[in-house]
């Protein structure tokens, strides 16, 4: 643990309570990294799972369309949690990050707060970019619930009760897709305009 610098320290309750505060709030940051990534991976074993069950009774011969419906509908929930624990996970990081900026400077000095510059050396194409990594995570998580939403209407569109009500049926699989195709390039433009590293006001990113 790196000791105060010298002149006007605190007393030394108040230095101990102040380097404890600090050691707490950095090791709950990194615990809510790792949490954000567990989380992640259990969404994604249910999420995926439901991609592969969806495939799999797609082509199977006889019509599923119930089954196919059920499964979809189990897809949305389990993105759109996914989705909502991204953003939670990202707040508890957030509330960490402020706590260590807070208390860093008596402790080790501006150190998180100070990012290193780019090294604009190497091919530009293999430069570093200040994304965010929990920002893409959270735009990847939107766009998988709005898959399963989309495919989730469509199921329960052909179903008899709905046929005669709902959009879908008028426009066929290639429309379909035709339209979603445009909806993906809006949202890779989306998320590479907003998914950047937020500038701090005391210089870090998050």
């Amino acid at each position: 643990m790196t000791d105060l610098p010298k002149g006007n320290q605190p007393a030394n309750d108040e230095v101990e309570r102040m380097k404890k505060r600090y050691d707490v709030s950095l090791d709950t940051r990194k615990l809510e990294i790792e949490l954000f990534w567990k989380r992640s991976l259990f969404f994604w074993g249910f999420i995926a799972s439901s991609f592969i069950a969806f495939a799999a009774f797609s082509g199977a011969k006889t019509d599923n369309l119930h089954l196919k419906s059920l499964i979809a509908l189990f897809g949305l929930v389990c993105s759109f949690c996914w989705t909502l624990a991204n953003r939670g996970s990202k707040y508890w990081q957030e509330n960490w990050e402020s706590q260590v900026d807070e208390i860093e400077d008596k402790i080790t000095g501006p150190l998180f707060k100070t990012p290193a510059p780019i090294q604009k050396s190497k091919f530009w194409w293999f430069r570093a970019r200040k994304f965010s990594v929990s920002k893409l995570t959270i735009s990847l998580s939107d766009y998988v619930t709005i898959i399963w939403l989309g495919i989730s209407v469509y199921c329960i569109s052909q179903l008899s009760i709905f046929k005669s009500v709902c959009w879908p049926c008028s426009l066929d699989k290639d429309s379909l897709i035709f339209h979603f195709s445009i909806f993906t390039l809006g949202w890779l433009v989306f998320t590479f305009i907003y998914a950047r590293t937020t500038e701090r006001r005391n210089g870090g990113g998050a």
